[in-house]
């Protein structure tokens, strides 16, 4: 299977964290240095373009309210009609050197995200959770680069350390940091390092290569299913979307050699299914 681009969607530095608004059928993603979030509003296929005071690592929207960016500040509301943020809780304020990473909400509606150095040699990052009273608990530490965050169940959390090519479950309890781990599978056979991830309703892992040019399908034992070729190297993440949650999109970033890197591209898969 091959992603081809979508139509007028802008070439970003570093395009993260797709998710699909089913309410209002469109997809929401972001570029991290450009300090942009993007709409694809899908019915029409229009592309609208919302600039930003801070640079997010991941967008995470809300049933209701304002939707909640972790930045290099911590975790922030979003105004959707000027781009304006406010800090709701400061993450590692006191490490500049740092910022937020990718996240999603979980199960219970709670923002969860990673913190990660910008540069080499990479100290060791964490994950955060915004509890709903605005304090932030630490739940997870000694991660490289916290990426890919998908819960198959309320009690379980898969994630991805990036430069480990290792993709973790653990047991997630409502309270408390991340419990003990369950599996891990190693990923290193596959050409690019495990980036952004999503699942399917069969709790199947579809996790994005960065330097692979592929999202790869994976059992929850760790077994190949299948792959869809990118034809850029740099795919950054990837969600399912669509009126029948059957079309999985995928973010990239820019490399030199290729026009199309940092597009957004989509594929319609065969009798898959994601999760609401």
């Amino acid at each position: 299977m091959r992603a081809e681009p979508v139509a007028d969607t802008p070439c970003l530095a570093l395009g993260e964290g797709p998710v699909w608004d089913g309410a209002a059928q469109c997809l929401h993603w972001i570029g991290i240095p450009d300090r942009r979030v993007l709409t694809l509003h899908r019915p029409s296929g229009r592309v609208t373009v919302l600039e930003l005071d801070v640079t997010p690592g991941t967008l995470m929207p809300a049933p209701q309210g304002r939707p909640v960016l972790a930045t290099e500040r911590g975790f922030e509301a979003l105004d959707t009609a000027t781009g304006r943020t406010e800090l709701l809780a400061a993450v590692e304020a006191d490490r500049p050197e740092r910022r937020m990473n990718d996240g999603k909400r979980d199960p219970y509606g709670r923002p969860v995200a990673g913190t990660m150095q910008r540069t080499e040699p990479r100290q060791p990052g964490s994950l955060y959770r915004l509890e709903p009273d605005g304090s932030v608990r630490p739940i997870l530490d000694g991660l490289s680069i916290p990426n890919g965050l998908a819960w198959p169940e309320p009690d379980r959390l898969w994630h991805i350390d990036t430069p480990t090519r290792r993709i973790e479950l653990h047991e997630y309890p409502e309270h408390g940091p991340v419990g003990r781990r369950i599996r891990s599978l190693d990923v290193s056979h596959l050409p690019g390092m495990p980036d952004g991830m999503t699942l399917d309703e069969a709790g199947n892992l579809w996790v994005a290569f960065w330097d692979g040019g592929a999202v790869h399908c994976l059992s929850p034992e760790g077994r190949l299913l299948d792959t869809v070729e990118v034809p850029v190297p740099r795919s950054t993440s990837c969600a399912f979307g669509g009126p029948e949650l059957d079309t999985l999109y995928v973010t990239t970033a820019r490399s030199e050699e290729h026009q199309l890197s940092g597009a957004l591209f989509a594929l319609a898969v065969p009798g898959v299914r994601g999760r609401a």
